[in-house]
């Protein structure tokens, strides 16, 4: 054999040894503790798939990430299963497995953090009905500056807890004449954010106009009128926005302010918005979300 040939043989023979020493072999389970969780976990269930997600969380094993993926797909879906998804965000988006705020040494360090991954399980959690993630995306988009999407969650997440009352550093942000004030839904208000809100809520935007509903039911930059608002979510529900069935059924369910209470229209937008794997639209807990509250702040 010719010096040249041998040589790229020889320098072939190495690559594929060490591509077979650098193989990663199939994962067996280390111990007994490991062995009976994912025993477990193969009957499919929410618990025992949770089970082995947070035994690889507590050893800082990033396979932890998939089986909690894997926990919050397994209907039906519910306050746990949008926990997880929840629990998700918060560990994508600090880059870390454990929850200790202590710095992470390199060997430590099996994650970094991700916030567009984050983003995508506080969304979901979100769309789910999780009252956590609605402030974990307040923060999400305040701590980019983006202060429409932090106003859109710090809007709803005060709508479904009732506390509008809290509000009033917005209301004073967006304080206007009373004439203004009164015209700025006949009109596109002075303060440009709404004005942006208004603008794509009448072209159709279905987020949008569950904003602008939002709005009028806290008196943010609008005359606060709860029918104006259950206009606004209706118009968006009819679009397939959960957020606007939700509101619409608190809104006919709750009532108040000029407009009737109808439990029979809030319980069938209730329906539509359970039918999106809204948890929160579950009977038992609209009816909770409903129920008077025992000292009324609004």
């Amino acid at each position: 054999m010719k010096p040249f040939a041998f040589r790229v043989l020889l320098h072939a023979l190495c690559l594929f040894t060490l591509a077979a020493c650098t193989t990663t072999a199939p994962h067996r389970p280390v111990d007994t503790t490991e062995r009976e969780a994912l025993a477990a976990a193969s009957d499919g269930q929410f618990d025992s798939v949770l089970r082995v997600a947070n035994l690889y969380r507590a050893r800082n094993d990033p396979r932890a990430l998939d089986w909690y993926a894997r926990a919050a797909a397994i209907p039906p879906r519910t306050h746990h299963s949008t926990g997880v998804e929840e629990q998700l965000g918060t560990i994508l988006q600090r880059g870390r497995l454990d929850s200790s705020d202590a710095p992470q040494t390199q060997e430590a360090r099996v994650l970094k953090p991700s916030p567009r991954k984050a983003l995508h399980w506080f969304r979901s959690a979100a769309y789910h009905g999780s009252p956590y993630a609605m402030r974990d995306l307040e923060r999400w988009h305040a701590d980019r500056g983006d202060m429409a999407g932090a106003l859109r969650w710090r809007l709803r997440h005060a709508v479904y807890m009732r506390e509008l009352y809290k509000l009033d550093a917005l209301r004073n942000a967006t304080r206007t004449s009373p004439e203004a004030v009164r015209l700025a839904s006949k009109q596109p208000s002075t303060n440009a954010a709404i004005a942006h809100i208004q603008r794509r809520a009448a072209r159709g935007d279905a987020e949008a106009q569950v904003d602008l509903g939002t709005l009028h039911e806290a008196g943010i930059g609008m005359p606060e009128d709860k029918s104006e608002a259950l206009r606004w979510y209706q118009r968006a529900g009819e679009q397939g926005n959960v957020y606007g069935q939700y509101f619409a059924g608190l809104a006919l369910g709750r009532g108040g302010r000029g407009l009737q209470k109808d439990e029979v229209a809030a319980a069938a937008w209730f329906a539509r918005a359970h039918a999106q794997e809204f948890y929160l639209a579950e009977k038992s807990y609209w009816r909770k979300a409903i129920a008077p509250p025992f000292f009324i702040f609004e």
